[in-house]
């Protein structure tokens, strides 16, 4: 009899169950979903289970289809697919967030002075480090030297980071810990400044810095750890659900994974490792890493540098500089040293890229990656270039007809255009940070911040991307470009303006893109770029429930409001892991 009611009871709670609502872990109802799929489909409400999202429609469907955990009311806010930056540096921003933030400053007396602040914190003889500086942001545009920083921290040594990532400024006491003196060679790809009698002034350009590097205190990983939750915790403020860093090594991997392990990542990262070397070789025999701690960290990409950073005229051009004659920019690999680890890489069936950012480097790494390619019978290789700030016309088509993939960043135009035409001259600058211009030619952008370069915030970015303009609306024609000029804020060259038309409503405004460009090259396009474009960058049944939930509709608001909008979710994985207080 006991056991009779035991089934009587069990065949009455499947009865039960099959009468009432699906379960869900969650649903987010009451907004404005853009699914950003083929149909671009619009929504009122998603539901979410183990991860995955489970249903949409209308709020009033799936209240009525479905039982939850919990349900979100979102109040009318907007629902977009969770942003991806597709050019990051999870461990450089984290540690910039630990060190002086010296992004913004206006003269070497500032900066100085923040140093001299720093150095009553530490003890005598620690190294004291610094990010963010940019000599075209000061009056006096010229190199800094060594002596202002010896002043500031006579018993410290001191390196301070510039803002791109591709010069050092050091003191005196830093050179002398280097082994740095007059006698010391530029190394290969790399550039000592020197003063008139050949003496290091404190600045060092690219490969350059390794001088310094080497002879820096062993991180440990409990620091390193720390940098990563710094650096993850501030990104998802900004919405961003996966980033595809760019350049770490065997540590930084390990610890990433071990966050996983213990649930303490709150986004996805797809990481590439730091060039040729210890950790290339050692991922080479043991194959790519996918989806590792339920697809928080995924290791199947290689980054390459072929030169430097326009801002420090490290970038390699076809043609010199038209600020500095003598300068044509650095080369740090060859096209045959491109050529042989993307061979390799697509062997192993690892991705490749390669930071590019003047004409000649891009040149380069179409030709090196077009001879591997033809190497290798699969088609879907999907091998990069980063940045392409500079770029021939005439290479432009190369990236579809190789299915190579042009990842860019739309602030650094904003950033940089104060003095990129100086660097450039009239005629070279109307291809560079030409992003309209690379879409002729590529069906996709993957667009990133290059953070901590810049600032992470993806709706900058995409406020760049369709505008053109500064965060003060600047330029709105050229007598505003005329002002900051006269004000010493922006630098042109000697041809001035030969047409106006160049600055109406943004700087080169036929490279705007559009409002939906944009918001695909933040989701869709640069999920495509990480082989993920079937698990995430649309928000479509069986997919990551992956969100970013803003306050604003950027899709119909004026540009400038893009600036005003808050990001106010980030959900990962179906679950809330960042709410705007």
């Amino acid at each position: 009899m006991h056991v009779k009611n035991i089934l009587l009871f069990f065949l009455v709670s499947l009865f039960i169950q099959s009468c009432s609502p699906d379960n869900a872990d969650r649903i987010f109802l009451n907004c404005k979903i853009y699914s950003l799929d083929e149909n671009n489909s619009i929504y009122e409400a998603v539901a979410v289970k183990n991860g995955l999202i489970i249903d949409l429609g209308s709020t009033a469907e799936l209240r009525e289809k479905y039982s939850a955990v919990e349900i979100i009311d979102l109040g009318g806010k907007v629902v977009f697919p969770g942003f991806i930056d597709a050019h990051g540096h999870i461990s450089g921003y984290g540690d910039n967030l630990l060190e002086i933030n010296l992004v913004g400053t206006s003269s070497q007396e500032e900066i100085a002075a923040l140093v001299k602040e720093k150095v009553s914190q530490v003890n005598p003889g620690d190294w004291i480090a610094g990010h963010g500086w940019d000599q075209n942001d000061w009056k006096e545009k010229g190199w800094p030297d060594h002596k202002i920083l010896d002043q500031a921290a006579p018993n410290n040594p001191v390196y301070l980071t510039r803002i791109d990532g591709h010069a050092l400024w050091v003191n005196k006491k830093a050179l002398e810990l280097a082994s740095i003196t007059r006698d010391t060679k530029d190394p290969d790809g790399g550039d000592i400044k020197r003063d008139e009698i050949g003496n290091p002034t404190g600045v060092l350009i690219d490969n350059a810095m390794s001088l310094v590097y080497k002879v820096l205190p062993r991180t440990t990983d409990e620091l390193i750890e720390k940098t990563i939750l710094a650096s993850v915790q501030n990104l998802i403020t900004h919405g961003i659900t996966s980033v595809h860093d760019m350049g770490v090594g065997t540590r930084t991997i390990s610890i990433m994974k071990k966050l996983a392990d213990y649930g303490k990542l709150p986004l996805r990262i797809h990481a590439y490792i730091d060039g040729p070397g210890k950790t290339w070789n050692e991922y080479l025999k043991k194959g790519s890493v996918i989806g590792y701690g339920n697809n928080f960290v995924t290791v199947r990409g290689i980054k390459l540098f072929v030169d430097g950073a326009m801002g420090s005229r490290g970038a390699l051009m076809s043609q010199p500089y038209n600020d500095d004659p003598k300068n044509s920019g650095l080369m740090l690999m060859s096209e045959d040293e491109i050529y042989k680890v993307t061979k390799n890489a697509l062997k192993k069936g690892f991705q490749v890229a390669t930071h590019g950012i003047g004409d000649k480097g891009i040149n380069l790494i179409f030709n090196a990656y077009e001879r591997a390619l033809k190497e290798n019978e699969k088609k879907d290789h999907r091998l990069r270039i980063e940045h392409v700030q500079v770029i021939d016309p005439a290479d432009v088509e190369r990236f579809s007809k190789n299915g190579i993939i042009p990842s860019m960043q739309p602030v650094h135009a904003t950033s940089d255009m104060p003095w990129a035409e100086a660097r450039l001259g009239t005629e070279r600058v109307k291809w560079s940070y030409a992003l309209k211009l690379v879409l002729k030619g590529s069906p996709i952008i993957a667009g990133g911040s290059d953070f901590p370069v810049e600032s992470p915030s993806v709706l900058e970015g995409i406020y760049a991307g369709v505008s053109r303009q500064d965060k003060n609306g600047y330029p709105r024609n050229w007598l505003d470009v005329m002002w900051l000029v006269e004000n010493k804020m922006w630098v042109i060259s000697k041809a001035g303006i030969p047409d106006t038309t160049i600055f109406e409503e943004g700087w080169y405004p036929d490279q705007k893109l559009t409002i939906h460009e944009v918001l695909n090259a933040f989701t869709k396009w640069a999920a495509y770029a990480g082989f993920e474009e079937n698990k995430k960058g649309t928000i479509e049944i069986g997919k990551w429930a992956d969100f970013t939930i803003l306050d604003k509709d950027i899709m119909t608001i004026p540009p400038k409001e893009i600036l005003n909008t808050n990001v106010v979710m980030t959900v990962v994985d179906g679950k809330i892991v960042y709410e705007k207080k």
